[in-house]
């Protein structure tokens, strides 16, 4: 499904504080050919080190990352599948998507704060805009991408993230970037404004 109501390249209603975040999508916007998930891939996923979590924590975000990409390549055809736990990291709740989008509908809303979501990206790709907006929800504190090769990104809210701020900062950069609504531009809105921002975005790939 494509992202709505982004009419006068505005993200009112997505990344306005008043809402809970989003309409429950992540999609992956790259149209390569999905990346067949090996053993070897799921071997090799990283350990990462998310600011905020402790080492016992980040083992198991480790142990969660392989074992959702096992479950994609086992019961999901190496599709989108993405793993949301509670504050603490439990209460494990499972989504399945298909080649490119998953749909959480209104589940995050009910899961409570500070919420940890692991997801894959079949077609190896970064954070799509859709992934940005489940990050701009409320509830969420840490968004992560396994890729099917067995790379990891992750973006986290710092202790002192400000929502008021994030979102100025979206409907400026969205604005001033993308202009015809193509995926290329909002790939580029993405990058920079993970890049750039300086409301509390922690992100693995900043340079």
């Amino acid at each position: 499904m494509p992202v709505k109501n982004t009419e006068n390249h505005t993200f009112k209603g997505k990344f306005g504080v008043e809402k809970s975040g989003g309409n429950g999508i992540i999609k992956e916007e790259n149209k390569k050919p999905i990346t067949p998930i090996t053993d070897k891939a799921i071997e090799r996923v990283p350990k990462v080190d998310i600011d905020g979590y402790s080492e016992e924590q980040r083992v198991e975000i480790q142990k969660q990352h392989k074992e959702f990409l096992k479950f994609s390549k086992e019961q999901n055809d190496n599709k989108e599948v993405a793993f949301a736990f509670r504050e603490d990291l439990t209460d494990k709740q499972i989504f399945l998507g298909s080649d490119d989008k998953l749909d959480f509908g209104t589940t995050l809303g009910g899961m409570g704060r500070d919420l940890t979501v692991l997801h894959n990206h079949p077609r190896n790709s970064s954070y799509s805009l859709n992934d940005l907006i489940i990050f701009a929800n409320k509830n969420v504190r840490t968004i992560t991408i396994v890729k099917n090769n067995g790379a990891v990104e992750y973006s986290t809210k710092a202790d002192d993230f400000d929502s008021n701020r994030f979102a100025l900062e979206c409907n400026r950069l969205y604005k001033k970037i993308v202009v015809k609504e193509t995926d290329e531009e909002k790939d580029r809105f993405v990058k920079t404004l993970l890049n750039k921002s300086k409301a509390g975005v922690i992100w693995s790939g900043r340079k």
